[in-house]
């Protein structure tokens, strides 16, 4: 639980996560879309409450009346698009299938995601880099348990006789490194091979080539 200070000033208890809406008219999506794409570009430190007031067009200390601090805000911004990837990939997965066709399926669900929002992604690079309560945050909400829930798919694969027994941080980085760097490094992309590479067709092509050949690669 943390302190939050109301619209009226009044001092009040409420849990990370989601704010009310309300306030100069600036929904609270559009606050986390603009407050993810800065922590990305600026990281967390060199990031500005008072730049982002500005650039969303707002009073200079709004942010703060909604949100306290920029701890909060990034707090509730990263709940607000890490738990999308979650929502996302367990509505995608169908249990129907064969645990490596699963696995398949969640690759190509998690690098169209990475796609939509690479800013996810370098927040994600940016705080791996050092232990901190942020990164800590990050692992323990939602990376630690998507992994619990899928590893058993892949441990049933192996055990099936369907996929090899690889180390499990070597198909982990390959999946959540290797398939979205070419959004995470977005200016390198276009750089080298052009703005192409960023139309629907082609990133479903690179979800597609490159699910396929991390499964592939992983068959016995």
């Amino acid at each position: 639980m943390a302190d939050f200070v109301t619209e009226t000033g009044e001092l009040t208890r409420r849990p990370r996560g989601r704010p009310r809406k309300g306030g100069e008219g600036v929904s609270t999506d559009a606050i986390f879309t603009a407050a993810l794409q800065a922590f990305a570009t600026h990281g967390y430190q060199g990031m500005s409450m008072r730049t982002l007031n500005r650039e969303l067009g707002v009073s200079h200390n709004l942010l703060h009346q909604r949100f306290s601090s920029k701890e909060q805000l990034w707090y509730a911004a990263v709940d607000w698009g890490f738990q999308a990837i979650i929502d996302k990939v367990l509505a995608d997965d169908d249990e129907s299938l064969n645990s490596a066709e699963r696995i398949k399926r969640f690759i190509k669900m998690f690098v169209i995601f990475a796609a939509e929002h690479p800013e996810l992604i370098r927040i994600m690079d940016i705080e791996a880099g050092q232990d901190s309560e942020r990164l800590q945050h990050i692992c323990q909400a939602y990376v630690i348990p998507m992994q619990e829930r899928l590893g058993p798919v892949y441990e049933e694969a192996v055990k099936a006789g369907e996929l090899r027994d690889v180390p499990l941080q070597t198909s982990f980085f390959l999946i959540t490194s290797g398939t979205a760097a070419l959004f995470s490094s977005g200016a390198l992309a276009r750089t080298v091979f052009g703005d192409a590479v960023f139309d629907p067709d082609q990133v479903h092509a690179h979800a597609e080539a490159a699910a396929e050949l991390i499964v592939r690669g992983m068959l016995p």
